[in-house]
């Protein structure tokens, strides 16, 4: 029986730039960061929003991934749910990130997006009350 999600790729171009990103902008906890394997250049680094089950690994595409370099920089529809939208943006703005589309209220959730340190697109929701 399958339990839940575990973990979720995001393909990024420089590691430890993603990784403070994630860590020092957005606030996620590093989970995770290690060598693929015993003498890799490529890490396993892993991070996740504080409590979270699922983690966001940010995958450096190797020779093995190399059919994944084109998805960085673009829209991996990753979204990640969250409260109190206006003081997010307030936040996320103040340290600089940039908002490719300003909160837009929906009978579903009001919705934002966002781009990461790699250019990719990162869908925000705050579901209705």
């Amino acid at each position: 029986m399958i339990e839940r999600v575990g973990t979720v790729s995001l393909f990024v171009s420089d590691q430890d730039r993603a990784k403070d990103f994630y860590t020092r902008i957005l606030g996620f906890e590093l989970r995770q960061d290690a060598p693929l394997y015993p003498g890799a250049e490529n890490r396993w680094v892993s991070v996740a929003p504080k409590g979270a089950e699922t983690e966001v690994t940010l995958y450096l595409p190797d020779q093995d991934w190399e059919h994944y370099r084109q998805t960085v920089g673009k829209s991996q529809a990753l979204t990640f749910n969250v409260h109190d939208m206006s003081v997010l943006v307030a936040d996320l703005k103040a340290k600089g990130v940039v908002f490719t589309q300003e909160p837009d209220p929906q009978p579903w959730g009001t919705y934002a997006m966002i781009r990461d340190s790699e250019g990719n697109q990162l869908i925000l929701v705050e579901l209705p009350k």
